[in-house]
């Protein structure tokens, strides 16, 4: 009988000690929006003074979709003062800036929102004494606005990122590709 305790003590022990078991794909997906940051806001900076940023919105058509205003002139007293102005349809895509980009007539705005959309979790890993695990995970753009085209990326297509995940002090880390 005490032979039988003892093999149930020691294979509880054992498979209690078996830390390294490969995590759920939830578990995954919230180490990588933690540690990467998602979901996260793609934007861009317009510099509202400058006038070859002003040339690059007239070339995309944005006063025409009705998301800027752009002086075409500017009388010698006017030099410094802003060029761009955002319309009232480009209010929602506009992103809060700090005093210094208030400063420098730069204002912020949203391109897109990117979100994980597909996990692939490979197989466990054991060199060295360090437990990995690959991972492949899909990026998707949703709520692309009309400020998109400032960027020359097709926002529409996923794209797939490599990273891996390592089992350090009782815990799984992502190492950042």
């Amino acid at each position: 009988m005490k032979k039988l305790s003892f093999l149930f003590i020691t294979i509880g022990l054992i498979t209690g000690c078996n830390t390294t078991t490969t995590p759920e794909k939830d578990t995954v997906l919230k180490i990588i929006n933690e540690e990467l940051h998602y979901p996260r806001i793609i934007d861009y900076e317009i510099f509202c003074s400058d006038p070859a940023y002003a040339k690059k919105l007239l070339d995309l058509e944005l006063d025409k979709a009705d998301m800027v205003t752009i002086q075409k002139t500017q009388k010698l007293k006017d030099i410094g003062s802003p060029l761009i102005s955002f319309t009232e349809t480009a209010r929602p895509y506009l992103i809060e800036t700090g005093d210094r980009e208030k400063e420098l007539d730069i204002q912020k705005v949203k391109i897109a929102e990117e979100t994980i959309s597909h996990i692939d979790l490979g197989s466990i890993n054991e060199t060295d004494g360090k437990t990995s695990i690959p991972i492949t995970y899909t990026v998707t753009c949703t709520n692309i606005t009309p400020f998109s085209v400032l960027m020359k990326r097709d926002f529409s297509k996923p794209k797939s990122h490599s990273a891996t995940l390592v089992f350090i002090n009782g815990k799984w880390r992502l190492t950042k590709p």
